[in-house]
């Protein structure tokens, strides 16, 4: 889920050129259709929400009792990760998945 994050915020960042995608072409008003500050809100949800899926799985390892309350975390913030790309879906599947098995 962060490296989706990171991989958006950087083609928003440095142009969809670098990454080979749509070379030379940027738009009518200069990007893709998108605005830039709505791509840097869902790179930046991503991010977020990548970090706080992996400390949910930290804190569920080191405090096992609690596991209600981290497997609904992760849930949580696996299913607003779909927003920032999800981890390539299958981040967000998997972090999905995980979390219910920590609510089982």
């Amino acid at each position: 889920m962060i490296l989706s994050g990171i991989m958006m915020f950087m083609m928003l960042t440095y142009g969809w050129m670098s990454f080979g995608m749509m070379r030379g072409y940027r738009g009518m008003m200069g990007n893709i259709g998108i605005s830039y500050g709505f791509m840097g809100v869902l790179s930046l949800i991503g991010i977020v929400s990548g970090i706080l899926v992996i400390i949910g799985a930290v804190m569920l390892s080191f405090h096992p009792a609690e596991r209600m309350a981290w497997g609904t975390i992760i849930i949580v913030f696996s299913v607003i990760s779909f927003l920032g790309m999800g981890g390539f879906l299958i981040g967000a599947i998997l972090g999905i998945i995980g979390g219910a098995f920590a609510l089982a």
